[in-house]
Formats: structure tokens, sequence, C-alpha cells
């Protein structure tokens, strides 16, 4: 006789010899099996109660993800990051860059017939400052001379933006040792009034007597910063002029921005608080730019 467990005779979890018959009847029924009509092992009763738990299951995920992302963007600012300066991973050292960049690699290679690029960069780089006041009221290293491309290409020095970032100026009387001299001259033949500038010098990684100037001054304007994300915010320029001694030759230029609190290293894997443009004036031909 069979025993009985907890109320239930064995015979209730005995487990039925598989069906008889050929496989592909047997594989069929497991996809469908017309004794209590289960689908995949499941009645539709059972698959619709499978069905409500896991729409349930997964929209009360949906609503508690919703509410944890909602609790997440109350927090956030639109227009400022969370984490700013010394706590984010930008840091609170202004990279300095320069427009227009190389097509390809770091090397800038201009020629009467490669100009084209340069200049249409430019033009597109330069089209939202037209309606700064500062920006309208400079001369020089324009659209009208194509920006001195191809003979005496003009660059546009420029930090990168760091929210909240404000520039610590040097005081006159205490310009560093190593400042260029040229600079030094520029600064302090300015009025009292013009000393609050992030100043920019330039000059030759290896002597070439490439002719360096500055139609725009040799500073970035402090009335600009700090910036703080507003609509319309363009960095400020300086505009460098470079007219190599000869073509054909490399010349290596290496532009840095002063500042107390712009760090200085001129290592090529850290580098810091400057830039490098690195420019070949080659051949000669014609190519009539489109303005």
């Amino acid at each position: 006789m069979a025993s009985k467990s907890n109320g239930l005779e064995e015979t209730d979890w005995a487990r039925a010899p598989p069906p008889s018959g050929p496989i592909g009847g047997r594989i069929a029924r497991i996809f469908y099996n017309p004794d209590d009509g289960s689908i995949l092992g499941r009645t539709p009763k059972r698959w619709g109660i499978a069905l409500v738990f896991y729409t349930v299951f997964y929209a009360v995920l949906a609503l508690m993800f919703s509410l944890c992302m909602g609790g997440l963007f109350l927090t956030l600012d639109e227009n400022k990051p969370s984490y700013i300066l010394e706590s984010s991973l930008i840091g609170a050292n202004p990279g300095v860059a320069f427009r227009p960049r190389p097509v390809d690699g770091v090397l800038l290679r201009v020629s009467d017939n490669g100009t084209n690029t340069y200049v249409t960069e430019l033009r597109q780089f330069l089209t939202p400052y037209e309606n700064e006041t500062w920006f309208t009221t400079k001369s020089g290293c324009s659209v009208e001379d194509n920006y001195g491309f191809p003979h005496s290409p003009c660059f546009f020095i420029k930090l990168n933006k760091i929210y909240g970032w404000t520039p610590e100026y040097y005081d006159v009387s205490e310009l560093p040792s190593d400042m260029p001299s040229d600079l030094v001259e520029y600064i302090t033949g300015l009025q009292p009034t013009e000393h609050e500038q992030i100043w920019v010098s330039c000059g030759e990684e290896k002597p070439n007597a490439t002719k360096i100037e500055y139609p725009w001054g040799m500073g970035l304007p402090g009335r600009l910063y700090p910036f703080r994300n507003e609509p319309g915010y363009n960095s400020p320029l300086v505009a460098v002029k470079l007219t190599p001694n000869e073509s054909n030759t490399t010349v290596s230029i290496r532009c840095r921005a002063w500042a107390k609190n712009i760090r200085y290293n001129k290592s090529l894997k850290e580098a810091s608080g400057y830039t490098r443009i690195q420019l070949q004036i080659e051949g000669s031909g014609t190519e009539e730019i489109e303005m």
C-alpha cells in the first residue's frame, strides 16, 4: 500500500513516464500538449498568471527607476555642473588651444594651393564673434585678407572653458623673471586700467627668424571671465600672425598663457599652460578663396 507523507499519497509525487511515440510527435507535444491543453509546459491560465505577475513586477521596477532618476535630476542645475574646479575631473588649470587646427596630424602645411580649408574653418569659427563689441573693434587678421593665408597666416589663441575659473593677474611690479621681454614691454606700456588680462606670448622653440606679430594685442581681457555658461558666450582670443623667414621650413611656435593660477609645464607628455603650433609654408601657385 502506498504510504502517506504530509497527507499526500506517494503516487501524487510520482512523475509520469514520457509519452511514447515517434520523436517528432514528442517534440511537438513540448509546444502543445493536447492532453491538458498546455503550451510550452503551461496552460493558458498559468500563462495568464505569469503575464500578469511579470507585467506588475516590471511596472513597479520602471516606477522605482523613474522616481530615482526624477530625484536625481531635481538635484542637477542645467546651467552649472555639480563639480567644478578642483573637485571636477577637468580641474582648475585651463588648457590653451588655437585655431585653425591641423587637417591631419599636428603639422599645418600651408601653400597657395591649400589655404581654402583653413580660411573656411576660421570663417566658421569666428562667425559667432561678429556680435561681440571687443571683436568688431579689432583690425588685421580678418576675412578681408584671408586671415593672412598663405604667406603670413594668423592663428587665434584661446583658453578652454572651465566653469567658474577666475584668473589671478600679475602685478606690473612683480612680473615673472622668465616672461619674454616683448611681453613685459607691452604690459608696461598699457594704462593701469588695462592690466587685468591673461597675457599671451609666443616664441620659436628653435630659432628660425620667424616674424611674430600680435595685431589684436597680447592679452585676453579679464572682464570676460569667469565663464558661467552664459548664452552666447565666446572665449576671448589673441591673434598671432606668423611670417616664416623662408618657405619649405617647419617652424615650431610655443604660445604660453600667463596668469598666477595657470600652471606651466613645458613637458610634452604632461603639457599645461601652453600650446604648440607647427607650421610649414610650402610650394607656390594660385587659388582663389571663395568669400
